[in-house]
C-alpha cells in the first residue's frame, strides 16, 4: 500500500490545491510513482476521463502534476453546484441526483464505502498518495460525518500538513485557531504548518514562528512565497476572472454567473483576454467568448436582465466573432427547452438566436472524450459533458467526430460542445488568425505548446516548493511513526528542574522577570499555557506581599486544600501561619445564623483579625464579592488577595469586581482557577523571598 500524506487547509482558496500539486511533482521528480486523491470536491470545473467519467478539475491538475493519467479513483465524488442551495452528485464519475445541502449532508455517510475503496485501489498502484482536503478542518458546524477533511484522514490514517494563507491576513490567528478548534486526536494528525502566499522578507516571521511552533507544537515546515506560477487551479479562479491580459486582440469572456470550466479560456489569454459581466464593461471586443455553465437557462435570463443579449446581438450582426461552448453553444441558439426540468427553472426561453439551434435538456448526461476534425480541417481533441441536446437546422458542422457531426458554424458565430477546443495549438492558431487578419495585423504571436507549458510551470512549482519547505522533514512526516512515548529516565530530585525547563521552553508571552516564577509556578501546577496572558498583576503586588511575609503576615485561604499546598515551612521561618476558617464550628454557626456561605463567614471572621495577611480565595467567588464590601466599608486591607476561584457562576465576575478594588492583587481572569492555583502562587511569592 501506498505512503500518504495529506493537505488541509484553514480555510478555502489557502492554496492547497497548489501545495498538493507541488508536492506530488517533487516526489515524481525524486522517482516516485504518485497520484493526488480528493474524496469530495465541490467545483463546477469537471474533467471526462477516457472512460467517459467525470471529475473534479483540480485532480486533474495534480494528476498531470504527477505525470500519471487522471483516474476517477482520485476524486470518488464530485459536487457540482446548479443552484444557490443545491448540487448535482456525481459518484465514480456518473451523477446520481440533484439534492439540496441538507439533504446531502444526511447522505453522505452512505458514500464512505466508496470513498474507502477508491483510495485503497489507488493506493494499490502507487507508491505515494497526496491527500487534498477542503476548506478547513476547523468547521464546527460540518464535523459531524466528516468524509473530506480529518474523517478522511481518520479512514486512512494520514498525517496532516496544514496550510494558512497569509496574504489575507491574520495567518497566525487562522492556524492557531484552526488547530485549537480541532480535538485532541485530530491535533495529533497536524504534524507540520505551512505558511503559504508570503510577499516580502521572510525573517519578520521568525518570531511568530517560534510563537506559533511553540503554541501548535508543531513544526512550521515551509513559508512558501507568491510565485509567478500558471497552473489551472480552483484556488486560481478568482483571481482569473479579475484579470486581463493585455494583447494585439480583445478577447472578451462572458461572466457567466453559472460559469463553468474556466480552464477552457487559458490558452486565450496569450492573445489578450477579459472577463466581463455587463454591458459598460464589454464594449466592442474583437471576439466573445461564451463559456460552459452550469444552468443555461438561469444564465439566458441573466444575459436578458443585465442587457447583454441585445448588444451581443447587435455586435454580431456588425460582424464581430462570437465563440461558444457547451453551455455557450446552447446560448447561441434560438431556443433552450427544459422538458425533463433538468436545470429546474422555466420550461423554455429563447437564446441569443445567432445559431440555426434548438436544444432540449434530458436527465441523461454525455460524457466522453474526443478526437475529431474541425470546420478549418484543424485537428481537436478534448472531451464533451452536458445533458443537453442540440438540433441543428442549418450553417456547417464545427466538427466531424467518428462519422458524426457535430457543433454549428454560421459566418461569424461559432458553437461547439467540445471543452478544450482551444488546447489544440493548430486549431487555435488557425482561428486566432482570421481575427487577426480581419483586424489587419500579422499574425506574429509566437506558438505555445500547452503540454510544454504546462510542464514548465509544474517543475518551476517543485522548484518553489523544494526551495521554501523542509523536504526532508517531508519525507519524515511521509514516514507516519508512531510517537515513541518511551519515559525518560529522571531522577525524582531533578522531576521539577526539568518541568521548569520545558515550562520556559513552551512560553511565547513576555512575562516581566518579577512575575515570571509565579506564572511557571501556576503553568507547572495546572499544565495550562492560557496562565501566560490570563493571570493579572497589580503593580509591585508581589515586591509588596514578599515584603509583608518578612514582616510575619500569614495567609488565609478559602480551603483546607490550598491551605495542605502552601508552605508552610518557609512562610513559618518569618513568623506566619496558613490559616483557613471553612471547616472551624462558629464559622458553620454564623454561616447558618446570617444565611450565608461559609467562605462568606470566613471573610467577616478575617476582618476581625490583627496584623497582615493575604488572602488566597480558590474556590468561592462569594469569598471575593464579601471581601469587596469590607473593603469599601473600610472593615479590612489585605496586603495582597490572590484571586482564582474556579467555576462557572459568577466567578468571571467576582474577578473583575475584586481586581478594581484599592488593593493589591493577583486575579486569574475567566473561568479557570482552583486551590490547588491558589496554593501555587502563594509557594510562587514564597520560594522568591529565598
Amino acid at each position: 500500500m501506498a505512503k500518504v500524506i495529506m493537505v488541509q487547509g484553514t480555510m478555502s482558496n489557502a492554496g492547497k490545491s497548489i501545495i498538493t500539486a507541488g508536492l506530488l511533482r517533487v516526489f515524481a521528480q525524486d522517482g516516485y510513482k504518485v497520484a493526488p486523491f480528493k474524496s469530495q470536491n465541490m467545483a463546477l470545473n469537471s474533467f471526462i476521463t477516457k472512460e467517459g467519467l467525470e471529475m473534479g478539475r483540480a485532480q486533474v491538475v495534480q494528476a498531470e502534476a504527477a505525470g500519471v493519467e487522471p483516474d476517477v479513483l482520485m476524486n470518488p465524488i464530485l459536487l457540482k453546484p446548479n443552484s444557490d442551495t443545491g448540487s448535482q452528485v456525481i459518484v465514480m464519475g456518473k451523477p446520481i441526483g440533484n439534492m439540496k445541502a441538507k439533504e446531502y449532508f444526511k447522505y453522505k455517510k452512505q458514500l464512505i464505502p466508496t470513498i474507502k475503496e477508491a483510495y485503497n485501489k489507488l493506493a494499490e498502484k502507487y507508491d505515494i498518495i497526496v491527500i487534498e482536503g477542503a476548506g478547513s478542518p476547523a468547521e464546527i458546524n460540518l464535523k459531524s460525518d466528516d468524509i473530506v477533511n480529518m474523517g478522511m484522514a481518520e479512514m486512512v490514517d494520514a498525517p496532516v500538513i496544514l496550510v494558512g494563507d497569509i496574504d489575507r491576513g491574520g495567518v497566525f490567528a487562522q492556524l492557531y485557531g484552526t488547530v485549537e478548534l480541532l480535538p485532541y486526536n485530530e491535533k495529533k494528525r497536524i504534524k507540520g504548518i505551512v505558511i503559504n502566499k508570503f510577499r516580502g522578507d521572510k525573517a519578520i516571521l521568525e518570531n511568530g514562528i517560534t510563537m506559533l511552533e511553540k503554541k501548535c507544537h508543531t513544526p512550521v515546515v515551509g513559508v512558501v512565497p507568491y510565485g509567478n506560477i500558471d497552473i489551472d487551479d480552483e484556488d486560481s479562479l478568482s483571481t482569473r476572472l479579475e484579470n486581463k491580459t493585455v494583447g494585439a486582440i480583445d478577447i472578451a469572456v462572458i461572466r457567466l454567473p453559472k460559469l463553468s470550466n474556466f480552464t477552457d479560456f487559458s490558452p486565450l489569454e496569450q492573445y489578450g483576454m477579459r472577463y466581463v459581466s455587463s454591458v459598460k464593461e464589454l464594449g466592442k471586443p474583437d471576439l466573445i467568448v461564451l463559456g460552459g455553465t452550469k444552468n443555461t437557462i438561469a444564465d439566458m435570463k441573466w444575459l436578458n436582465e443585465t442587457g447583454l443579449k441585445s448588444v451581443i446581438q447587435k455586435l454580431a450582426e456588425n460582424g464581430t466573432d462570437i465563440f461558444g461552448i457547451c453551455g455557450g453553444y446552447q446560448l447561441m441558439g434560438e431556443k433552450i427547452t427544459d422538458s425533463e426540468g433538468v436545470e429546474n427553472g422555466i420550461d423554455t426561453i429563447e437564446g441569443l438566436g445567432l445559431l440555426p439551434v434548438e436544444t432540449d435538456f434530458y436527465m441523461e448526461k454525455t460524457t466522453r472524450q474526443i478526437t475529431g476534425v474541425a470546420y478549418n480541417g484543424k485537428k481537436i481533441t478534448g472531451y464533451e459533458i452536458h445533458q443537453g441536446q442540440s438540433v441543428v437546422k442549418g450553417g456547417q458542422a464545427f466538427s466531424e467526430i467518428e462519422g458524426r457531426k457535430e457543433g454549428c458554424v454560421l459566418n461569424n458565430c461559432v458553437g461547439t460542445y467540445v471543452h478544450g477546443v482551444f488546447d489544440e495549438t493548430g486549431f487555435r492558431e488557425s482561428y486566432i488568425k482570421k481575427i487577426f487578419d480581419k483586424k489587419g495585423i500579422s499574425f506574429d504571436v509566437k506558438t505555445i505548446d500547452i503540454e510544454e507549458y504546462k510542464n514548465s510551470q509544474y517543475d518551476k512549482l517543485a522548484d518553489l516548493i523544494r526551495e521554501n519547505m523542509d523536504m526532508d522533514k517531508i519525507y519524515e512526516i511521509l514516514e507516519n511513526k508512531e510517537t515513541d512515548y518511551t519515559p525518560q529516565f529522571v531522577l525524582p530530585k531533578d522531576i521539577e528542574a526539568r518541568s521548569m525547563e520545558i515550562i520556559e521552553s513552551e512560553m511565547i508571552t513576555e512575562v516581566p522577570e518579577e512575575y515570571k516564577p509565579i506564572v511557571k509556578r501556576a503553568i507547572h501546577t495546572t499544565a495550562d499555557f492560557d496562565y501566560e496572558t490570563s493571570l493579572y498583576f497589580s503593580p509591585n503586588c508581589v515586591e509588596q506581599a514578599r515584603e509583608a511575609i518578612k514582616r510575619g503576615a500569614s495567609i488565609i485561604t478559602d480551603t483546607n486544600m490550598a491551605k495542605a499546598g502552601i508552605n508552610k515551612r518557609v512562610l513559618g521561618k518569618y513568623g506566619g501561619e496558613v490559616l483557613c476558617f471553612m471547616a472551624d464550628e462558629d464559622i458553620a454557626k454564623r454561616a447558618k445564623e446570617n444565611g450565608t456561605t461559609r467562605a462568606v463567614a470566613s471573610m467577616e471572621k478575617a476582618s476581625e483579625l490583627e496584623g497582615e495577611y493575604i488572602i488566597a480565595v480558590g474556590n468561592a467567588p462569594t469569598a471575593l464579592i464579601k471581601l469587596k464590601e469590607l473593603i469599601e466599608e473600610n472593615k479590612i486591607k489585605p496586603v495582597l488577595i490572590i484571586a482564582v476561584p474556579v467555576g462557572f457562576v459568577n466567578v468571571v465576575e467576582a474577578k473583575e469586581i475584586i481586581s478594581k478594588c484599592n488593593v493589591p492583587v493577583i486575579v486569574a481572569r475567566g473561568r479557570k482557577g482552583g486551590s490547588n492555583l491558589a496554593a501555587a502562587i502563594c509557594n510562587g511569592i514564597l520560594y522568591g523571598i529565598e
